[in-house]
């Protein structure tokens, strides 16, 4: 998750611990924990990852160009959902993608 993170992101890796790590850049702080093991065990892990839509957050990511990083979005493990589904709102260009481990985010690039 760290490599996804910090690959597309640009995130620093600032924290580095057998539990968590924290990554970071100039803005913001992203803190990734390690579900505790007797959690782990309840979950199912499919490859690829099922997509958690109903989470009650979605991180968004201001980024240059959706094109450009749809290769290494996936490339490090995530997806971006089909061009077709893009919309302009609120000055941006968005787009839903999947993390490693199916978290819904979206990336907003420059509007069309």
């Amino acid at each position: 998750m760290r490599t996804f993170y910090a690959g597309c992101f640009g995130l620093k890796l600032v924290e580095d611990q057998a539990d968590f790590v924290i990554l970071s850049d100039e803005n913001w702080e992203l803190a990734l924990v390690l579900v505790p093991e007797d959690v782990a065990n309840q979950l199912q892990s499919t490859e690829p990852a099922v997509r958690r839509g109903s989470n009650p957050v979605k991180l968004g990511f201001v980024i240059d160009n959706i094109t450009a990083l749809r290769p290494l979005v996936e490339r490090l493990g995530g997806a971006v959902d089909e061009h077709s589904t893009e919309w302009d709102f609120y000055g941006s260009r968005r787009c839903n993608a999947t993390d490693p481990e199916g978290n819904v985010i979206q990336l907003l690039g420059t509007a069309s």
